[in-house]
C-alpha cells in the first residue's frame, strides 16, 4: 500500500490552477515532498476559492484545469516519485442553482431520480413536501412586493429569477402560465399534453417525457409569434402579484428569509451553512454515482491516495470507509 511519507497541501482555485501547479513542481522536488496533497478539484460553485462547494463530484472543475492536464501531472510527478493525495467531499454538495443535480430536484421534487441523493425531509408538515430554499434576504412576501422574484424564460424554458439565481418551474406551473388567457394553438395542444406526462408513475419515464416536452416546447419558440406571446405573458405576471405569488407557491421548493433556517429547516446542512447541502451517502447507488470519477482517477493511476473530508458528518462513516476501501481497492491510502 502506498504510504505518503512527506505532504505538501496544494489548494487549486482558479488564482492556482493546472498550470500554476506545474511551474512549482521543480521546487517540490528539491524540497524532499514525496505526496502532494490536493483540495478538492471537482466542480465547485463558480469562483470558489476552495473547491469543497461541489457542483458536479463527476467533473474536473474547468477553472482549474481539465483531465488531461491532470493526466499530463501525473505523468511528470511519477517520473519524480511524487504521488498524488486527493481530496475529496462525500458529505455534502453547494446548495446551488448550478447543481444539475439540485436542479432536477427543483424541477420534479420527490419524482426527480436525484431527491433520493439529498437527506431532505420531504414529511415536514410545516412545508408540505417542498425543499426550503432559504436565500432570500427579505420574506418572501417582500420579495414579491419588493420585485425581487419574478419568471424569465431562459433557454427557452420557463424559471423564477431570484436575484440572479435561476430555479426551474415545476411541469404543471406551465398549465398555471398559461391559465385564463387566449394561447396560441399550437401552444396550447402542448399545454395540454403535460398531464400526460404527470400520470408517468415511473421516475425515469416521467423525467424522460418532461425533456422530450421542453424540447418541443423550445422547437415551438423558433416561431416568432410564439416566442412573443410568451415573453408577453411573462411580463403580464411579473406585473400580477396575485398570479406570480401562486406560481411561487405551487413550486417543489419554498423560496424563504434565510433566517428562518434558526427555528426551522428541512434538509441536512453542513453544520449551520444554508448553502451546503447534505447527501444521502450512505446509499449504496448515491455511493456509487457520486464516486465514479474517483474511481476512475484511482484506476487509472491519476491519484493513488484519497483523504475524505468531514466522515463525522456521514449517516455510518464505518459503512462508508468499507465500501470506499472496496472501490478503492487494498493499495490505495486512505
Amino acid at each position: 500500500m502506498f504510504d505518503p511519507v512527506s505532504t505538501y497541501r496544494l489548494q487549486f482555485h482558479s488564482g492556482f490552477n493546472f498550470s500554476d501547479f506545474e511551474r512549482v513542481i521543480p521546487y517540490l522536488q528539491q524540497l524532499g515532498m514525496k505526496t502532494v496533497y490536493a483540495s478538492p478539484i471537482f466542480k465547485a460553485i463558480p469562483g470558489s476559492t476552495h473547491g469543497y462547494d461541489v457542483l458536479n463530484p463527476l467533473e474536473i472543475n474547468p477553472e482549474i484545469g481539465t483531465i488531461d492536464q491532470l493526466r499530463s501531472l501525473q505523468e511528470q510527478l511519477q517520473k519524480l516519485g511524487i504521488q498524488w493525495l486527493q481530496d475529496i467531499v462525500p458529505n455534502h454538495m453547494a446548495y446551488h442553482t448550478e447543481n444539475n443535480w439540485l436542479a432536477d430536484v427543483f424541477e420534479k421534487g420527490q419524482r426527480s431520480q436525484y431527491a433520493r441523493f439529498f437527506d431532505i425531509d420531504w414529511s415536514d408538515l410545516l412545508y408540505k413536501g417542498r425543499l426550503m430554499a432559504p436565500f432570500l434576504g427579505e420574506t418572501l412576501d417582500d420579495a414579491i412586493r419588493n420585485g425581487h422574484l419574478k419568471i424569465i424564460s431562459v433557454f427557452d424554458k420557463l424559471a423564477l429569477d431570484c436575484n440572479g439565481s435561476v430555479y426551474p418551474l415545476k411541469p404543471l406551473s406551465y398549465c398555471t402560465f398559461s391559465e385564463d388567457i387566449e394561447t396560441p394553438e399550437t401552444l396550447q395542444a402542448l399545454f395540454d399534453e403535460i398531464n400526460i406526462v404527470e400520470n408517468s408513475e415511473d421516475i425515469i419515464v416521467y423525467g424522460t417525457k418532461w425533456n422530450d416536452w421542453l424540447k418541443r416546447f423550445s422547437a415551438l419558440q423558433q416561431d416568432e409569434g410564439v416566442k412573443q406571446w410568451i415573453l408577453h405573458r411573462v411580463n403580464q405576471i411579473n406585473n400580477d402579484q396575485v398570479l406570480l405569488e401562486q406560481i411561487v407557491n405551487e413550486q417543489h421548493y419554498r423560496l424563504c428569509f434565510w433566517q428562518e433556517t434558526d427555528k426551522m429547516i428541512n434538509y441536512r446542512r453542513f453544520f449551520t451553512v444554508n448553502a451546503l447541502i447534505s447527501l444521502n451517502i450512505q446509499d449504496e447507488s448515491v455511493f456509487q454515482e457520486h464516486h465514479q470519477l474517483v474511481k476512475s482517477l484511482l484506476e487509472q493511476g491519476n491519484i493513488q491516495g484519497i483523504r475524505v473530508d468531514h466522515i463525522d458528518g456521514l449517516y455510518n462513516p464505518g459503512e462508508y470507509l468499507r465500501r470506499l476501501r472496496i472501490l478503492a481497492g487494498s493499495d490505495a491510502y486512505i
